[in-house]
């Protein structure tokens, strides 16, 4: 059966934890688990057993509308959860590899969910997929969650819009449907953290022209990010009120095959996953080189051998100083020195990926200082020198003020000097 709340569940954080939180309380509270969404599913494996070490769900993210039989699968998405570590990876696999689906011959890699749906593959267009990333990648997943974009601009909206972390400065351009072949400017963003509806958010998501080829992947990530942080901020008490309106805007755009009893099994892991411990990645054309084909059409040409590199070690331990920040501990605040509005909250992400212990953000003083600062109220420490480093902050803008009442042992101040890394 398709179950909206599971495949929310899973879409909302991570697209395994926006709403995970709630899955136990839900549960306790005699909640409809196997609510049928959408249509009926054709696949139907064993359930997935939790005591596996890692686990794999593949997200998809259709263009279809409704009344159409016809769609493309525009956003794949691998995540696996490292049970045991507690690590979590997305491998974003571009829709352009081009790979041979049964029956069709060689095409690209987005029409394969389509075509297993519409010959009617055993399995469904996931088991489709699967068996392609099998064969042409080395790749697998266990489960699938697959939404259209209209659902995810309604989650987005019913959630209060999210704010997204625009690491590069970004143009946004659509096709002129008035000079075909011609693009139009719609929207610019600086990089900074920029507040979007779910109109925007799905704008931001898909536009292609004019930028780099793995642009979007980054992009669609930094969204499905954002999505977590704004469900992690909103929490149960936040949550509860917009589930009505949640569920019924996902029940004609979510389908998953995830039991109840995996979602509640991941439930309880995900709140225990760090964001240090989440780690990025997408299938390049290092790993699948450009191709054209004989019509003349673009197409990446992957690279077995390369891409099952790129997957070792994708979920191994945390670097050496990742560990060393995690044991020390420190508590550390970011303030706003800027008129940039979100800036304090973009950095606090970055550093939080990176392993620090940021527990507080917040506005400076003032909003004018032309430098950031870092204040240390417990004196030199590993994570103070790797905060220096990491920030770019001279020594004269270090400051130590013993302070051992202090609920940090750290305060940034980010100042105008802050540079925003795009990657």
């Amino acid at each position: 059966m398709k179950k909206t709340w599971f495949a929310l569940l899973l879409t909302g954080s991570l697209c395994l934890a926006a709403l995970a939180s709630l899955a136990p309380t839900m549960a306790r509270s005699g909640s409809p688990f196997n609510m049928v969404v959408g249509r009926e599913s054709s696949i139907n494996p064993a359930p997935m057993p939790m005591g596996s070490e890692v686990v794999h769900v593949i997200l998809l993210g259709t263009d279809r509308r409704p009344l159409d039989d016809g769609w493309r699968t525009d956003t794949i998405i691998l995540v696996s959860i490292d049970l045991r570590e507690r690590t979590v990876s997305m491998v974003s696999i571009p829709r352009d590899l081009y790979v041979a689906i049964p029956g069709r011959g060689k095409a690209r890699l987005n029409l394969a969910d389509n075509i297993g749906e519409a010959q009617h593959y055993p399995g469904g267009g996931p088991a489709l997929l699967k068996a392609i990333l099998e064969k042409d990648l080395g790749l697998t997943f266990d489960r699938y969650v697959r939404i259209d974009f209209q659902g995810l601009s309604e989650m987005i909206d019913a959630l209060g819009g999210i704010d997204v972390d625009v690491r590069c400065p970004t143009e946004l351009w659509v096709p002129n449907m008035k000079s075909p072949g011609e693009y139009l400017l719609v929207r610019s963003f600086p990089a900074s953290m920029q507040h979007m509806d779910g109109e925007l958010a799905l704008l931001y998501s898909r536009c292609r022209a004019h930028t780099p080829v793995f642009d979007r992947d980054r992009r669609q990530r930094e969204v499905l990010l954002a999505i977590r942080n704004r469900a992690l901020e909103l929490g149960i008490p936040g949550l509860m009120p917009r589930l009505l309106p949640l569920l019924d805007s996902m029940e004609h755009h979510v389908q998953t095959d995830l039991e109840p009893s995996e979602i509640l099994a991941l439930a309880q892991l995900i709140p225990e996953i760090p964001p240090s411990n989440i780690r990025q990645r997408t299938i390049d054309l290092s790993l699948a080189p450009e191709w054209y084909t004989a019509e003349g059409a673009w197409v990446m040409l992957p690279d077995r051998k390369l891409i099952k590199e790129l997957m070792v070690g994708r979920l191994g331990p945390a670097s050496w100083e990742k560990q060393a920040l995690a044991q020390e501990g420190v508590r550390i605040a970011v303030d706003n020195g800027t008129t940039i509005e979100g800036f304090a909250s973009q950095i606090a992400d970055r550093l939080r990926l990176q392993g620090y212990q940021v527990v507080e953000v917040g506005k400076a003083d003032t909003l004018d200082y032309s430098e950031t600062t870092i204040t240390s109220y417990a004196g030199s420490n590993l994570t103070q020198e790797r905060l220096q480093q990491t920030l770019g902050v001279s020594e004269d803008n270090v400051r130590y003020e013993p302070d051992w009442l202090s609920n940090v042992a750290i305060r940034v101040i980010v100042g105008n000097d802050a540079q925003s890394s795009c990657r």
